[in-house]
């Protein structure tokens, strides 16, 4: 199925906001953690390159009005979550995490609970639309 990329690297970006969430812990290791957020950075670079492969060009492509309205909200959903996510490392530098960890893990949480909402969304509405178009797509006309 097209969408087990996007289900594989989504599992990722969790598990390592999770990570993230553990090595804000005190004691910081520095490294350890600007090495998660830039792997969790580079991550949704990749997601967003497959969610356009693999989900958002068939529904576009597919001229249907429902399919396209799902693709626009996977689109603002997504630019919700890059402007969240620059507000976040704009906010967040190392410094501050280590003088407000606990206040850079709340931060992480709302993080998480806003990637959960849309990890639903996409498992709820997005993906099965398009296994319903491409299943369209392979019965054989009349």
């Amino acid at each position: 199925m097209p969408v087990q990329q996007l289900r594989a690297i989504t599992c990722d970006i969790l598990a390592m906001t999770e990570a993230i969430l553990h090595a804000a812990e005190p004691p910081i290791d520095q490294r350890r953690l600007a090495e998660l957020r830039k792997k969790v950075a580079l991550a949704h670079n990749l997601f967003f390159a497959e969610e356009e492969r693999a989900l958002l060009r068939p529904l576009r492509a597919s001229g249907d009005p429902a399919l396209l309205a799902i693709a626009r909200s996977c689109v603002d959903r997504d630019l919700e979550g890059r402007q969240m996510g620059l507000a976040h490392y704009q906010r967040w530098t190392l410094a501050r995490i280590l003088e407000d960890p606990k206040g850079y893990r709340a931060d992480v949480r709302h993080v998480l609970d806003w990637m959960g909402a849309r990890t639903l969304y996409a498992e709820q509405i997005a993906y099965p639309a398009l296994a319903r178009l491409i299943s369209s797509l392979k019965r054989p006309t009349v």
